[in-house]
């Protein structure tokens, strides 16, 4: 992911995020619920499965570390410097991008307290529900759409050619947590710009450790005699 591209996906997020919050997110919401509601069986299911291997990974302890940890540094160990591979630095990029995408989510959810969808549905309230301290008030942003995507959206980025299959299962997540009421579609799309933004951040590490790799083979020019 390119800089350029970073800030033409911010010039659409930010103000699409804006206009969904003050007009669209509940109409959209609403539609979901009475038109692709048939599709809840799917979703509850197919993301159950994936919380249950998701916590999984971060429930088994490794050196008092959660598993999935310690094997996004192990790849970069083995793969970056003990086989060379300059695609290897892609282990920690997922690692810091993944624990930047939850905290910030995590942050966010705390700060602005924004109703669900599913209370527009079951009882239905007054303004745009942020702020609120009923329960269910940690709509903004999507800490599920936060967490896989981080996972997999610095891959997609570091193999092009594999883009379509390694987004499969977060896009199903993301698309899952419209259908089930659990988020509106700012909320999805706003947790997809933090990944995005980490993602960009944290893949300057691999182009530097390649611009400073080919840096070191090129010979230096013959001085003047």
């Amino acid at each position: 992911m390119t800089l350029r591209q970073f800030l033409i996906f911010t010039a659409i997020t930010l103000p699409s995020c804006i206009l969904l919050v003050l007009l669209l997110d509940q109409p959209l919401a609403l539609f979901v619920n009475q038109y692709l509601s048939g599709g809840v069986p799917f979703f509850a299911a197919y993301t159950a499965l994936v919380d249950a291997g998701y916590s999984k990974t971060i429930g088994l302890q490794i050196l008092h570390l959660p598993a999935l940890w310690v094997l996004l540094i192990a790849g970069f160990v083995v793969f970056r410097w003990v086989l060379r591979q300059r695609w290897g630095t892609v282990f920690l990029i997922v690692l810091l991008t993944h624990l930047a995408s939850q905290a910030s989510a995590s942050l966010l959810k705390g700060t602005v307290h924004r109703l669900r969808p599913e209370v527009l549905l079951a009882a239905g309230y007054q303004g745009l529900g942020f702020g609120a301290a009923t329960g269910h008030n940690d709509s903004f942003p999507s800490g599920h759409v936060a967490g896989y995507f981080s996972l997999f959206m610095p891959l997609a980025v570091a193999f092009p050619r594999w883009q379509v299959p390694l987004l499969v299962l977060p896009t199903l997540i993301l698309l899952g947590r419209l259908v089930l009421g659990e988020h509106y579609l700012s909320d999805v799309w706003f947790s997809l710009w933090l990944v995005a933004g980490f993602t960009y951040l944290f893949g300057l590490l691999g182009r530097r450790r390649a611009t400073n790799t080919a840096a070191l083979m090129i010979p230096e020019r013959a001085k003047p005699v």
